[in-house]
């Protein structure tokens, strides 16, 4: 879950963006040990960065 957010926030900087608008106007996006393919437009990319966004916030560690 770490990698795929880290991914999201790099596809979803200004700069990317702009390059993918400009370009080809969606994202392929290899998941899980690339075992699936999901195909992305911008909104979808936008709402999956919101998502994981959620997923974190009420993260609470654990000390061991």
């Amino acid at each position: 879950m770490l990698e795929l957010r880290r991914k999201i926030n790099e596809l979803t900087t200004f700069k990317a963006l702009n390059k993918i608008i400009n370009n080809e106007n969606f994202v392929l996006l290899f998941i899980a040990d690339k075992q699936h393919l999901i195909f992305l437009d911008i909104p979808q990319l936008l709402k999956l960065k919101e998502e994981i966004a959620l997923f974190f916030l009420d993260f609470k560690p654990a000390i061991v």
